[in-house]
Parts: C-alpha cells; sequence; structure tokens
C-alpha cells in the first residue's frame, strides 16, 4: 500500500482540440485521514444534500406505516415499499402539520415545508428554501455553489409554485433542468475546463483524452483507491456510451433525435423511471466528485396535472382522476390508481437512492453521507389536508443521522424537520421560518 496523500481537488486532465480537459474524481482514501472521515489537511467531510418533491401528496392510510419505532420496531408501508432496500437509512416522520394558514391549495402547503413560511398571493416565497439555507455552508466552494437542480415533469402545476422547489428568497427561483444530456454537458464542461462544442467531445472519448494521467495517478496510489478510480472510470465512460447518441455532431450531419435514440426514456419533461435513472447517475457523479454538495430533484411539481402512463394509469390528469378522484372510472378505481402513483413516484426516489449507495464516499458510499429530504405539496389530497404531512429522511448525514426509524409526533410542526436539518449542516440561526411556521426546537429521535 502507498502512502501518498492526494489534495481533493485532485483532477485528471487532458488535451482535446486544443483545450484543457479535467476530469473530476470522487474522494479517495489518499484524499482522506486514516479513518476516512476527515481529509488528511485535516478538514472533515462534508455532508451532501438533496430536496425530492413529488407533488398531490399521499394517502396517510396507506403510507404511514403502522408500528412506531426504531429497527426491527416497525415495517415499510405499502406506499413506501419501493424503498424498503433502503430501509436502514429511511426515518419517516408521521404526524406533523402544516401550521401556516390553507390560504392556496397546492402552495401554502410545499412553501411551509419548504421555506417555513406562507406562500404570497401572486407570487411565491416570502423566505430562502432549506437547500438554499444549507448551500452557503457547505457549498460555496464548489462549482455550483447554489445546488444543481432537475426535474422529471414539466407539465404545470396550475400555478402553485409552478415547477420550483427551490428559491434564494421571494422571485428568486432556480427552475429545474429538464434535459439529461444538458446537464451531462454542463457537468464535463466545468469552468470552461471543455470545449463547449460537443462535437469535439464525441470525436474522442473522454477517458482518452485523461488516460495518461490516470496512468501516472493510479501508480502513486494504493489497491483500494485504484480500484476506486477503475470503477469511477467505468461508471464516466457507460454514461458518455448511454447519453452520447443524442449529442449533435458536425461530422454526424442531422443531430440524434432523443426520442428516437432513446424511446424508453420519453422526451423531456415527460414522467419515466429510465429518465429519474439518467439523472441519478448524474446526481451521484456530481456529488461524489463534490462539483456540489447541494442538489433538488423535482419528480412532479406542486398539484401537477401530468399523467403517469407508464404507471397504467393512462394518458390522464393525475392531479384530477386520481388525486381528486374524479376518474369517470369511479371512486375504487381512482383510489386504487393514486395508491399505484404515489408507489410509483417512490420508485423514482428509489433510483436516486441505489445510485448513492452504490458509490463508494469516504468509509462508506454517499448515501451514508448525504441527506435527502423528502415532502410533497399537500397531504391527502381529494379534500387539500395538511396534517399528517408525508416527510422523510433519508440518509446517514455522515453519521449524524439515525436511519431507519418510524417517529410519529401527532400535530407538531412541520417546520421542525427542515429547522432539525439546517442545524445538523451547521446552521447558526434560532429558528425555521416565520409565523405560524417558525420553528425554533428540533428533533432528537432523528440524530444519531
Amino acid at each position: 500500500m502507498r502512502s501518498t496523500k492526494l489534495p481533493r481537488r485532485t483532477v485528471l486532465r487532458g488535451l482535446l482540440g486544443g483545450a484543457v480537459v479535467a476530469l473530476p474524481l470522487p474522494r479517495l482514501a489518499a484524499m482522506l485521514d486514516g479513518n476516512g472521515t476527515a481529509y488528511a489537511n485535516g478538514e472533515p467531510l462534508k455532508p451532501r444534500f438533496i430536496t425530492w418533491f413529488f407533488g398531490n401528496g399521499i394517502d396517510p392510510a396507506q403510507w404511514v406505516p403502522a408500528a412506531v419505532g426504531a429497527g426491527d420496531g416497525w415495517a415499510i408501508s405499502p406506499s413506501l415499499t419501493p424503498l424498503a432496500e433502503f430501509k436502514p437509512w429511511l426515518s419517516v416522520l408521521s404526524g406533523y402539520e402544516v401550521k401556516v394558514p390553507h390560504l392556496y391549495a397546492h402552495k401554502s402547503a410545499p412553501a411551509a415545508v419548504l421555506t417555513g413560511a406562507q406562500a404570497v398571493d401572486g407570487g411565491d416565497v416570502q423566505l430562502p428554501s432549506l437547500d438554499q439555507k444549507i448551500a452557503p455552508l457547505i457549498n460555496a466552494d464548489t462549482a455550483f455553489p447554489g445546488g444543481v437542480h432537475v426535474g422529471i415533469s414539466n407539465v404545470t402545476g396550475a400555478g402553485a409554485l409552478d415547477f420550483n422547489i427551490s428559491f434564494g428568497g421571494p422571485n428568486a427561483p432556480n427552475p429545474p433542468e429538464y434535459s439529461p444530456v444538458a446537464l451531462f454537458n454542463t457537468l464535463l464542461g466545468l469552468s470552461g475546463s471543455l470545449e463547449p462544442d460537443p462535437s469535439l467531445f464525441r470525436r474522442k472519448k473522454l477517458l482518452d483524452i485523461v488516460a495518461a494521467d490516470a496512468k501516472e495517478l493510479q501508480s502513486r496510489l494504493g489497491s483500494e483507491d485504484r480500484i476506486r478510480i477503475e470503477r469511477h472510470l467505468d461508471g464516466v465512460d457507460q454514461l458518455q456510451t448511454q447519453i452520447d447518441a443524442t449529442i449533435a455532431s458536425v461530422d454526424c450531419g442531422t443531430p440524434v433525435d432523443p426520442d428516437a435514440a432513446y424511446p424508453d426514456r420519453g422526451p423531456d419533461g415527460a414522467i419515466t423511471i429510465a429518465r429519474c435513472s439518467a439523472f441519478a447517475d448524474l446526481l451521484a457523479f456530481a456529488l461524489s466528485c463534490e462539483l456540489t454538495r447541494v442538489a433538488t430533484h423535482v419528480f412532479s411539481c406542486a398539484a401537477c396535472h401530468a399523467p403517469y402512463p407508464e404507471a397504467g394509469l393512462g394518458n390522464v390528469t393525475f392531479h384530477e382522476d386520481f388525486g381528486h378522484r374524479l376518474s369517470p372510472q369511479g371512486l375504487d378505481y381512482a383510489t386504487a390508481g393514486f395508491h399505484t402513483g404515489v408507489a410509483y413516484a417512490m420508485s423514482g426516489l428509489a433510483e436516486l437512492l441505489r445510485r448513492l449507495r452504490d458509490t463508494p464516499d469516504g468509509a462508506g458510499n454517499l448515501l451514508d453521507n448525504t441527506v435527502i429530504y423528502t415532502t410533497s405539496c399537500v397531504a391527502q389530497p381529494w379534500d387539500h389536508r395538511m396534517d399528517d404531512f408525508p416527510l422523510l429522511v433519508i440518509g446517514k448525514g455522515g453519521g449524524l443521522l439515525r436511519g431507519d426509524l418510524h417517529h410519529r409526533a401527532q400535530g407538531e410542526n412541520t417546520s421542525k424537520v427542515p429547522f432539525t436539518l439546517l442545524k445538523l449542516f451547521g446552521g447558526p440561526e434560532p429558528s425555521f421560518g416565520k409565523d405560524e411556521g417558525l420553528a425554533d426546537q428540533t428533533i432528537p429521535e432523528l440524530l444519531a
């Protein structure tokens, strides 16, 4: 085993068309202290943070686990079945209630659980969202200090909060990116390090460009780091191969139609698990390489009117036919379809969790070192209820979170959840939110 120590900003470099290409690397043991819990220079590892949002709420009867407790004391509920393999990292928080007045359907509640305050009449939010309060604490030194923001569905939410869940403040949204191809090109074109013309990138494999630098670096590393770099480079190569066909190339004539190249993924803006998978790969890459430590992922926006055809629910609006149980096929059909749709959304979340779990990071994996805050725009949608609100906290936060927990706190303020996470990341504020949404107490049961 070699004892080479590497700066945490080490990248592999090469030349393409006169431009310097820089390929970022994941956390390697050679960048860390002997325990894998800090960088070699003593700087502590920073956990990552993701907000994962889905529209149109849940049915508490199917969502809330039957038993309260930790470990073997509780079991996964029907709606959360797609997350069963991630139970060791999963905390279900039930019984919490949005305390701001229900002034705007599908708008008051998401504003509260994202920012801790009431929505604005004719506008969006009053305060920054949780991700934007955490970003300055852990993300200022990355390529994307405000985070990376992606979305699956681009169908309107009937004017609720439009398509956004990340806000720097009032009228300052961070809109999601709906194109995996666009995000892929952005990640590989950091700070002008890659020629922006994608045709140059396609003419030569990225791994060929940095091969010499990679070989020299591997010669100085221990066996575990060499294996980790090989896996990382294999992942980059696979990702390039998957998305390459959609990139316009000067020497290929007509650009390739992404719909024709990847019919199972669907067009940008369509709700499919394959599109969730594409963004899961990209987010795991960005987080692993610390190109960002903050991200948001919108499966469907607040009050989203998109259909879920891949879930077998037809080409009708999920919001109306199933969320509000207005299907012409009757109440029983609408109720069963709603349960199917919620589980389907959780299958999309599972794609991201799987990539994080399977990506080595520090002494564990990315899921060990990440916090995923999962919520929606309403609790029970057919009557716009805001009690027993859907709230999940997933990941171990670098060892700071407990996981494998169902904690019920009947009637407690939903803002206690984001306030707890803000304090976990070192937020100095004594509270989160304002007015009825203000919380100044954390949830100790969540913490390890």
